[in-house]
């Protein structure tokens, strides 16, 4: 072969490999450039936002699966309820009812006065109403030391209102805290659930006439256009307050942070209110007696 020759052969040659490099690279580029926007930039997308939501699913449906185990535990627990409504009953039967005026039990002369924020579908206030308030009205309150003053701040549902409109009408009848006590005790029921009916406005009348209240007024004063008047109120001032949860509570004007979790805390607690609020007695009944002795000085 000629040189002439060879050269146009090694030409042909390079052409084909040149011809061969395009195609393939042509080819690759729709195929894998094709498969990387729609399967790579395509098929990332959907999958870097599926996988997000599909541990979300999984994880609200953990949240659903503990919180049905919850409630089957306390559904179940051998014996809880009865031993709850005992305890509410007996608060009942010990409850000094000829303390009751409107929303307080207790002396308005007593030195400490104890608000508390309640919602009567609040299972805290429940655990509140079981261990600590019967207390609370056993040594404090029957001792003329301590008022409580009951208001609301529903939290957990619609039902929470009407429960607490409701308890506003056992209020003007001077019944408050005996209708709260029975509303608690329809929480400690097997099978309660928020906003199922429970605290509806026929069954609150109804619980109204088991206590002996007047049901015709009781039924009035719900139907009322200024029945929510007095629960908003007590919204606003534990919203002023800074509370965020039920039960919250105020003791002579000083917002709780954290409210005690034994009965001794408690006592504590009270007892510390009474010795400040008798040596602030004290240091006023001083400070008029120096101006008094100023004065008679001054006459002289």
């Amino acid at each position: 072969m000629s040189n002439r020759q060879s050269r146009r052969e090694q030409s042909r040659q390079a052409r084909r490999q040149a011809t061969s490099y395009r195609g393939g690279r042509s080819r690759g580029s729709s195929s894998g450039g094709g498969d990387g926007g729609g399967s790579g930039g395509g098929g990332r997308g959907p999958n870097f936002l599926s996988w997000p939501f599909l541990i979300g699913v999984s994880l609200l449906a953990a949240v659903l699966l503990a919180l049905v185990i919850v409630l089957a535990l306390r559904n179940g627990d051998d014996g809880g309820s009865e031993i709850e409504l005992s305890i509410i009953d007996q608060a009942l039967a010990d409850l000094p009812t000829e303390m009751q005026n409107g929303t307080k039990l207790g002396s308005d002369d007593a030195p400490v006065k104890l608000v508390q924020f309640e919602d009567f579908q609040c299972p805290f206030c429940l655990t509140y109403t079981l261990n600590f308030e019967p207390f609370l009205v056993e040594e404090f309150v029957k001792a003329g030391l301590l008022q409580i003053e009951f208001r609301h701040y529903p939290v957990v549902g619609r039902e929470s209102v009407t429960a607490a409109v409701a308890a506003e009408c056992a209020a003007e009848q001077n019944r408050m805290f005996e209708y709260a006590n029975r509303l608690f005790a329809k929480q400690a029921e097997d099978g309660f659930r928020p906003d199922q009916g429970v605290f509806s406005e026929e069954s609150l009348v109804e619980l109204a006439g088991d206590l002996g209240l007047d049901t015709e007024e009781f039924a009035a004063c719900q139907a009322r256009p200024d029945a929510l008047s007095p629960v908003a109120r007590g919204q606003s001032a534990a919203q002023a307050y800074g509370f965020r949860g039920t039960p919250s509570f105020v003791i002579n004007d000083l917002p709780l942070q954290n409210w005690p979790q034994t009965v001794e805390g408690w006592r504590e607690l009270i007892e510390e209110a009474i010795a400040a609020g008798t040596a602030e007695e004290e240091a006023e009944g001083e400070e008029g007696e120096s101006e008094s002795d100023a004065g008679d000085d001054d006459g002289s």
